[in-house]
């Protein structure tokens, strides 16, 4: 081997060193971006079903279906670990909270959080609709596309955004 291929060898390797972490900090943001803009979505969404009357528990009235698209991980976007509605995985809801909240983590990354200024509630039909506490966040963990139905029900004497998945 010559003296100029092995520096050639030193170099390339050297500078893909460099660039490697450029290249990581690019993909993350890539698909912090992409979630932002979903998150987005789903806050609008949130505002204009709160903007409806608000209907008792049980009662048929305005809703939203909105399709939530979380990126996949490759060599152009970091995988995302968690997208959750109403919560934020493993922590505690403050009692005197006002609002709720949306958040995310994009794969190694720190959660996000964005501020929603109205109730969110997870809710289950078999039958009956079920209210979950709000410990219990609808959270999403794989990519691709997840659809969530958004309802404005008076729940405990409040006006309570309701989500549920798969348009139940």
């Amino acid at each position: 081997m010559s003296v100029r291929t092995a520096l050639a060898v030193v170099l390339a390797v050297a500078v893909c060193g460099l660039a490697a972490p450029a290249v990581e900090d690019a993909r993350t943001t890539g698909a912090e971006r992409s979630v932002e803009r979903e998150l987005g979505r789903l806050s609008w969404a949130m505002q204009a079903v709160e903007s409806d009357d608000a209907v008792p528990l049980g009662h048929r009235g305005a809703r939203r279906v909105v399709t939530l698209t979380i990126p996949a991980a490759s060599p152009t976007s970091a995988g995302v670990e968690f997208v959750a509605v109403g919560g934020v995985p493993g922590r505690r809801h403050p009692k005197d909270a006002r609002g709720d909240v949306l958040a995310y983590r994009v794969a190694d990354g720190r959660t996000r959080v964005r501020h929603v200024p109205f109730d969110v509630r997870v809710a289950t039909r078999d039958g009956d609709w079920r209210v979950h506490s709000d410990a219990r966040p609808l959270v999403v963990r794989r990519s691709g596309r997840t659809r969530i139905t958004l309802r404005l029900v008076r729940y405990r004497g409040r006006p309570t955004v309701l989500v549920s998945r798969d348009g139940r």
